[in-house]
């Protein structure tokens, strides 16, 4: 009987946790498609269920948007296309002294959000990726720190799974991007849970690739 009472007290302990705010590693799948429209600027741009807009607007041309081209995360590797249509807020405190953020702005709350990740580690400022409540209010925030080896179109997936609806979605500094277009199916949230702890090239690169 105690025994079943200690197995019953950890079902209710994770139901209670998964309940919650909760960011999910590894776990594949994104509700964030992207068309391929290679936009640089601030927005806003609008598609599926989401309105996405950045605070960089002219840095390396803006951030992008739709983007189908190369992307650099220096010591994380590089996208080289391959993985679909991405989102980079495409500049950093430590190269150009500004901190930009890039927002995804559900016309319908979700429950979920998440995508392939990747950013410019080592940097003196957090990147961040954060959910907010309808009422713009910080639901959760997660500050990236894994590292990739530098493999091409490496990355990390990662989702936060909240009780809370979901109003919008950002990501801030080290030129962050997302991709969600490397897996045709989206797949429902798991029951276990892993709690978590670009550059386009480098400058002198991206401005000859972007003729900026």
């Amino acid at each position: 009987m105690k025994k079943l009472f200690a197995v019953l007290a950890v079902s209710m302990f994770l139901l209670a946790v998964q309940a919650g705010a909760t960011v999910v590693i590894g776990q594949v799948g994104s509700n964030l498609p992207m068309p391929a429209i290679n936009y640089f600027g601030a927005g806003p741009q609008t598609y599926a269920n989401y309105t996405w807009s950045s605070t960089n607007a002219s840095t390396q041309g803006g951030s992008v948007y739709g983007y189908t081209g190369g992307y650099g995360y220096l010591a994380n590797g590089f996208w080289d296309g391959a993985l679909g249509p991405m989102a980079g807020v495409n500049d950093s405190f430590d190269v150009y002294g500004v901190t930009d953020t890039m927002t995804f702005a559900f016309s319908s709350p979700v429950a979920w959000v998440g995508g392939f990740f990747n950013y410019v580690p080592g940097g003196s400022t957090p990147t961040t990726l954060s959910v907010w409540d309808t009422s713009n209010n910080l639901i959760e925030s997660y500050n990236l720190t894994f590292l990739t080896g530098g493999g091409t179109n490496s990355g990390e997936w990662i989702r936060f799974v909240e009780s809370t609806p979901i109003g919008s979605f950002t990501m801030t500094g080290n030129y962050v991007g997302v991709t969600g277009q490397a897996v045709s199916a989206i797949p429902e949230p798991g029951t276990l849970v892993m709690f978590g702890s670009g550059l386009l090239g480098l400058v002198g690169i991206a401005r000859r690739k972007f003729n900026l």
